[in-house]
Parts: C-alpha cells; structure tokens; sequence
C-alpha cells in the first residue's frame, strides 16, 4: 500500500472535494484511476465528483441557449459529450441529462439554418472563401456536411435537400418546409423542390377558424368591428403555416352543417364544428368591453402672476427698476378623447377539444390638448410667486400650452382602429407563438 502512488492523487482529490473544487477533484481521481485501475476509492470518487462536473456542464449549456449564443451551447454540449465518454471507456458510468437531448438538437438545426442562408447568402455575392467559413461551421457540428463546398453548388443544396426529405418523413413538416426553401433560395429547379415546398407548406398548415362568441350586445356593432379587424391581419400574417378560412366560406359551411355563428360558444362545440369544415384550430374571441369617453372643449378661469418693471426712487435718491407681480387672469382650454376595449380569446384544437391557449387583453388609445390663452405678455407670466430674492420658474409643460394652437382631437374611429389594431397584434402574436412551439 505503501507504494501505491494512486493514494496521493486520492487524498488531494478528496480534499478538493471537501472544498466543492470538483471538477479538481475529478482530475486527481481520473488521475490516481489511471495510475492504479483497482483503486476503488478513486473510481467511487471520480464517479460522484464527474457527475457533478457534468450537471454542472449542462447547466451551462443550458444557460447560453437562453442567452441566444447557439454557438457556445453547442460546443458546451460536445464537450458534455467528449467527459461522458471520456469516463466511461475507463469504466464510469455517468448519468446522461436526456432532457437536454432534444433542446440541442433543436439549437443545433436552428444554427445549421442560419449558417445555411448566411453560406447561400455570400455565395450569391460571389463571396465564395467567407461562405466555405460558414459552411465549415456548420460541419464542426454535423458530420453529414463533410463533402460540402462552394465550388460544386450541387454538395450545398444537396445535403439540405436530403435533410428536408428526412423531415418529411418524420412528420415535422415546418422544418422541412424551411429546409426546401432555403434550397429553393439558390436553385429552386433543383430536383423536386418547388413540389416538396409546395408539399410540406400544405401538410405543415394550420386552417384556423376565427369566430366572434361575444355574449354583450353592441350598439354600433363594435365587436364585429374587432373581429373583421382580426381576421383581416390574420390573413395577412407573415407565418406561412397560418391559414385563415375565409368567413364567407366558413358562415357556409356552419349554415350547412347548421350551426349558425351564434351557435358556437365553446370548445366542445368548436372542436366539432372544426373537424366538419376542415379546421385544425377554432379561434373564439369574445369582445366583452369596449367604452368610448370624451370631455369636450372645455374653458376654464386660471390665475398666474404677470411680472413688470416698476422704477422707484432709493433711500439715496437714486432711480431705480425693480421687478413686480400682479395675479391675472387666463383662460384655459382642455378636451380629451379616449376609447378602452377589453378582449378574450380561446384558441382550440380541433384534433383534442381542448384550450391550447388563451389569454385576456386590453388596450386604449387617448388623444388630450390643453392650450391657453393670454390678453397680456405671456413671456412674463409665471405659475407662481418668487421665492426670497429668486425669480419664479415656468415649467415648460406649463409655458408651452400658451403657445399651443387649437386642434382637433384625433376622431373616435381613429382611436378605436388604433386600439383594435394593437389588441389584434397581441392575439397574433400569442398564436404566433403557440404555433412556433
């Protein structure tokens, strides 16, 4: 036992340990195992401190996905992989975070992405050396990529065309469709790929049917006013997974099917509805306020204090200016117009009948002006009187509503389009959101 040089290593490993330096530790505990194979205690303690050294490694890696710097978690990832095996073709076994399996590949398929269209990017710009560094990149992280080179345009479209095809054959049909485009952005003759575009973007579609479910009686119809607000950008979203049936067609097919448009409140009713006209996904919104309020142009009677300069005569006989206050009177003109609206929605899978989202929003948009009047010189007036020996300030707020001039408030419609819009951009966003999941 005496000669046995593993037992050093062992005992600053242990104290390194003790410490919470593990991954010291796991150095001198590989270390002493490398020198002695059947030392026991060096394996227990390398298998316990490694273990922590390789949480730890994930939780980095972790961390710089959230950070967005895609590059370093990916390395951060091999590099959990190289310890892994490194230990086990020396016999310890580690536990494998599998949870983090699949957030690297997602990390990993988004980088290749984007150092796709940057490679595809510069080759069009005949940039060929920077593009075979972004191609290079990608093969740090993806073996498939070994043969690819800018000077044989059919090795770069290749192996993401054929990525493309693996996608669609797992089903994941958004990938594919992003895969098939970004070939398409260099050669889109190159074999089949306008019909797998065409192919994937149709299985990868989303029909959504969009439907008004408000139990509150508007009086100038405001709630219809939101929903064909909603629709209309809906359909103009730049996702192109997102389809919205048209509510022309969709009203024929509820009255066919007959289920009137009023008839649909919830997502049982929904889902059923949605699997006769085709719908992967209703969308209920319910309008429950929208309130309008306004204050006319309204003038009031305001104090302030006009200084002037009044010459006086000293103790000394001497003539002298000297700055005085008096309170006048102005006249002051306000007016506001406001508009409030509150809106819910419900997004429902067809397939399972059940909320896959949901979320209450509102907003209000506001119009004021203030301006004010004065017979006198409005350069010497002043909210209020001197303190001590200084003279008063004038806010500039306060000044400048002496120098506004009467305007119109913007109009109630304008207001409510403003509103509604910012409303309808939250809701898409939330689905947007949902969809990209």
């Amino acid at each position: 036992m005496s000669c046995d040089s593993s037992l050093k290593f062992v005992q600053t490993a242990d104290k390194l340990a003790t410490e919470g330096n593990y991954s010291d530790a796991a150095d001198n505990y590989y270390t002493a195992l490398l020198t002695n194979p059947t030392n026991t205690k060096a394996k227990l303690g390398l298998q316990k401190s490694a273990q922590l050294v390789l949480d730890a490694k994930f939780g980095s890696f972790a961390k710089k996905v959230v950070e967005g710097s895609s590059e370093d978690a990916l390395r951060q990832y091999n590099y959990c992989m190289d310890y892994f095996n490194n230990l086990k073709n020396i016999g310890v076994d580690l536990n494998w975070q599998i949870l983090y399996d699949q957030l690297y590949e997602e990390t990993k398929q988004e980088f290749i992405g984007k150092q796709y269209d940057v490679g595809l990017s510069l080759m069009k710009e005949n940039k060929f050396d920077k593009a075979e560094l972004a191609f290079d990149r990608i093969l740090e992280f993806d073996s498939s990529y070994k043969n690819v080179s800018v000077l044989r345009v059919q090795s770069v479209v290749e192996p993401l065309y054929n990525q493309g095809l693996k996608y669609m054959e797992a089903e994941n049909y958004k990938a594919a469709y992003k895969s098939f485009s970004q070939v398409a952005s260099f050669d889109a003759n190159y074999k089949q790929t306008l019909q797998q575009i065409k192919l994937s973007l149709q299985k990868a579609s989303l029909p959504i049917a969009a439907i008004l479910v408000s139990k509150k009686t508007f009086v100038n119809h405001e709630d219809v006013s939101f929903y064909e607000m909603l629709v209309a950008r809906l359909s103009k979203s730049k996702n192109p997974f997102l389809k919205v049936i048209d509510r022309t067609h969709l009203e024929k097919l509820l009255k066919e099917q007959e289920l009137g448009m009023t008839g649909i409140i919830d997502a049982e009713t929904a889902s059923k509805a949605g699997k006769l006209i085709g719908a992967k996904y209703f969308l209920l919104i319910n309008v429950s306020d929208v309130i309008f309020d306004e204050l006319k142009p309204t003038t009031s009677i305001e104090m302030a204090y006009e200084s002037f300069s009044q010459r006086i005569v000293n103790e000394t006989g001497d003539a002298q200016s000297v700055i005085k206050f008096k309170k006048v009177d102005y006249k002051e003109t306000k007016q506001y117009r406001k508009v409030e609206a509150r809106v819910s929605y419900q997004l429902v899978s067809v397939q399972s009948g059940q909320i896959v989202s949901s979320e209450v929003f509102s907003d209000e948009k506001a119009d004021a002006h203030v301006y004010a009047r004065f017979d006198g010189n409005k350069e010497n007036l002043y909210p209020s009187l001197p303190a001590g020996n200084f003279m008063p300030t004038a806010p500039k707020e306060w000044t400048e509503k002496f120098y506004e001039l009467n305007r119109n408030l913007a109009s109630q419609q304008t207001l409510t389009d403003n509103t509604y819009e910012a409303i309808s951009l939250k809701i898409i966003d939330d689905i947007n959101l949902f969809i990209e999941q």
